[in-house]
């Protein structure tokens, strides 16, 4: 069994975007309300200021990318109303939407929902700015912002190994799975007829890169990665990594914005709706099922259509990587086993995670080259 083998699927969750520095769902609620605050807060101090203005901060933050970080939320968000020709804001609009970020801030801090797709979700009117806050995250967390530079570089996503910590490090695992499919493309069970399917639920586009950067880095001469690997994005996707981000990071941050698509969400553009039944589509079809940093949330799991698999006319093998060996989980999984479903766990415990090179290295997505 392997992600190479016809008719196999691989999902995957927030947990496999977390090694590379991005939030979970759940924490993503408390620290875009941190980041509000702490923009607001700076705000606050410069129009009580007679030395600068914020209108001049944010027109700096807008211009000069080496000022972007300080207010990376407030600066996407006065773009909107941004006249770059006279080089002056709507400032009316733009207190406007302080105001209305100030609302938000209040409603995140003592959020119930659990993720910040589920909020997004409970209070529509507030969808396009918590979408900035997301974005503005993931592009601190994905571009390195050098003060004496009008450009931002990406981070090393690409490298072979993650340093967690100044003695530890772990391996990258999307260089493994890039291996794993290598290993499947020379078995001939990989081709451009018969690709790898990847159904992704994050909004980051870090796989993409790594796979831009690496997949074709051997003498072997693999053509690109697209013409062996299948993506579907069900909830749509901010804009794709560049080595060097040279446009203004807060009209980036809105654009990125604007591709944020979650569950329930209404109106949601044709090219996402056509990711999500393809996904469908490819789950109902398939024997062999990956879940990587997925948590099997009902409304998740419903878009691929997992309730229907006990349907299917032949069996399906369902393995999954339960990092800490969280009990809400399996007992999720395990509602999904029926005559025709097999469930497979590989977990780790509170004491000693799974992390998903982890589960890679163990052979769980298929055999990697000695």
């Amino acid at each position: 069994m392997a992600i190479t083998d016809p008719n196999s699927v691989l999902v995957l969750g927030a947990g496999v975007s977390a090694p590379f520095g991005l939030s979970l769902g759940g924490d993503m609620i408390s620290e875009v309300s941190n980041a509000i605050r702490l923009e607001l807060r700076s705000a606050d101090g410069e129009v009580s200021s007679v030395i600068s203005t914020l209108e001049g901060s944010l027109r700096s933050a807008i211009i000069r990318n080496s000022k972007y970080h300080k207010y990376s939320i407030l600066s996407a968000v006065a773009s909107s109303f941004w006249d770059s020709g006279n080089s002056k804001f709507e400032m009316s609009n733009v207190n406007l939407e302080i105001m209305k970020l100030r609302e938000l801030e209040n409603l995140l801090r003592d959020q119930t929902s659990e993720t910040i797709d589920d909020f997004i979700v409970e209070n529509p009117s507030f969808a396009r700015l918590t979408k900035i806050c997301i974005a503005s995250l993931f592009l601190r967390s994905c571009y390195e912002f050098l003060s004496n530079s009008n450009s931002a570089s990406v981070r090393p996503f690409s490298q072979r190994h993650f340093h967690t910590n100044p003695t530890g490090k772990i391996r990258n695992w999307v260089h493994l799975l890039i291996n794993i499919i290598r290993q499947g493309i020379r078995s001939g069970t990989v081709s451009k007829e018969n690709k790898v399917k990847i159904i992704t639920f994050n909004y980051d586009t870090i796989l993409e890169y790594v796979l831009e950067k690496q997949s074709s880095n051997t003498e072997a001469g693999y053509s690109h990665y697209s013409d062996y690997v299948d993506i579907m994005h069900v909830h749509g996707e901010c804009g794709n990594l560049v080595d060097s981000l040279s446009n203004s990071a807060a009209e980036t941050c809105l654009k990125w914005a604007e591709g944020i698509h979650v569950i329930n969400e209404k109106n949601v553009p044709d090219d996402v709706e056509q990711n999500r039944a393809l996904a469908k589509i490819a789950v109902g079809s398939a024997r062999e099922l990956y879940f990587c940093g997925f948590s099997f949330a009902g409304p998740n799991c419903r878009l691929l259509g997992l309730d229907s698999l006990e349907k299917t006319s032949g069996r399906v093998q369902i393995t999954f990587c339960n990092y800490d060996g969280n009990i809400g989980i399996s007992k999720a999984v395990k509602k999904f086993e029926r005559k025709r479903v097999d469930i497979e766990e590989v977990a780790g415990s509170a004491e000693k995670g799974l992390g998903v090179s982890d589960w890679l290295k163990q052979g769980n997505l298929g055999e990697l080259p000695g």
